[in-house]
């Protein structure tokens, strides 16, 4: 126990900063060594793209309800509790939904009962921000005992199946508990970031385990998959997603890496990185290979989409709250790789949580301390929020 719990106190020590990857300070690569990826059979994703419009775009209220806080503010457990006037200023500023990290592991009692009082705000939380118009996606986040089992489940299996029986425990638990929302408010998101795990085969288990516990009660809601090696758009096509039409996948974005995340992972990203116009115009490119390759591997019905995309996470460390200060991308920089990641991302009708709402080690697009949005990403924002989210 003490090898899972030291790797446990590690992680969160680096996702306190941000979601990404830590893996020694090198940008994580899919994985797809021990079988090739295959196409799926044609599925009518109607339901899934009409979910996925729907969220549009959104942001993240990250490094809250994914704390290990406890007591009477689980949400608070590194001091960013979200207040019922942070849905109002989101709703102010266009966004169409919010993703909700939740961290259900931490306050589990003998039994594997999650803690009631977490399950009564996230769904508190998630009924506001359904009173303003704004569906939610409730991802299961840090959930770092299953990751962690999964890494070493060749030489540990008994762990791993048994963090699997909890994890679709605590599924079903939510489920059960989020089953009277609305189907077009709510997206469950089975688990954050898997990473590191060996073989495809093991993230896949972990995801259909998820979906089987969630299918289990609900059987209309909208579920979301993720891929392994931090949830890199490239390994989706690893995922065996079940032939279901109400599901949609996502990815996050952070590259490169040593500018969006430079001074975190012990700052072997070193501080002071600029992206270059170069490397900007790149993004276009990349996004139109994951578009390519969800087409080739989970193609629709209709010949024309595949499975609806969205980019979970996407952000870079902005100077206020990070390890950089003065030393970090300007505004304008920040802004700028900002707008070009949205930009290729709903070329193609993907929707998108940016990284985050408040503080995050650098992330956050809104400054709390001043009660305003950062002028320029709240530029970025408005742009695209002027004209209704491309209905592709």
């Amino acid at each position: 126990m003490f090898f899972y719990k030291s790797i446990i106190a590690l992680s969160a020590i680096f996702l306190l900063a941000s979601c990404g990857p830590s893996n020694n300070g090198l940008t994580p690569v899919d994985d797809d060594k021990d079988s090739k990826s295959v196409s799926h059979p044609a599925v009518d994703y109607s339901k899934g793209r009409a979910m996925n419009q729907k969220l549009g775009r959104g942001i993240n209220l990250g490094n809250s309800w994914d704390s290990p806080g406890i007591g009477a503010h689980p949400d608070c457990g590194w001091n960013n509790c979200i207040k019922d006037e942070d849905f109002q200023i989101i709703k102010a500023a266009g966004f169409n939904s919010v993703r909700l990290p939740v961290r259900w592991e931490h306050d589990l009692d003998v039994n594997g009962t999650i803690d009631p009082q977490r399950l009564a705000g996230v769904k508190e939380d998630i009924q506001i921000a359904n009173s303003l118009g704004m569906p939610v996606v409730l991802d299961f986040h840090h959930h770092i005992n299953m990751n962690a089992a999964a890494m070493y489940v060749e030489s540990n299996p008994s762990d791993y199946q048994e963090e699997l029986a909890k994890f679709a425990s605590m599924w079903v638990q939510v489920a059960t508990a989020l089953n009277d929302i609305p189907d077009d408010m709510i997206v469950f998101e089975i688990m954050n970031e898997p990473h590191d795990i060996k073989k495809k085969a093991t993230v896949n288990e972990i995801m259909l385990t998820g979906y089987n516990a969630i299918r289990s009660v609900s059987l209309t809601k909208t579920i979301m998959f993720e891929a392994n090696g931090y949830s890199k758009f490239g390994a989706i096509k690893q995922l065996e997603l079940p032939q279901d039409g109400n599901i949609i996948v996502s990815g996050h974005y952070y590259e490169p890496y040593e500018f969006t995340h430079q001074g975190t992972a012990g700052k072997q990203y070193p501080c002071g990185a600029v992206v270059s116009s170069s490397r900007l115009s790149q993004i276009a490119s990349e996004f139109k290979t994951y578009v390519d390759s969800a087409k080739a591997y989970y193609p629709d019905i209709d010949g024309t989409h595949s499975v609806p995309m969205n980019m979970g996470e996407f952000g870079a460390i902005g100077r206020t709250g990070s390890m950089c200060g003065d030393e970090a991308p300007s505004e304008a920089m920040r802004a700028q790789w900002t707008q070009h990641v949205i930009s290729a991302a709903e070329s193609y009708g993907i929707s998108w949580h940016y990284w985050s709402y408040g503080k995050t080690s650098g992330f956050q697009a809104y400054n709390q301390d001043a009660g305003e949005w950062f002028p320029e990403m709240k530029k970025v924002f408005d742009a695209f929020s002027a004209n209704p989210f491309p209905n592709i």
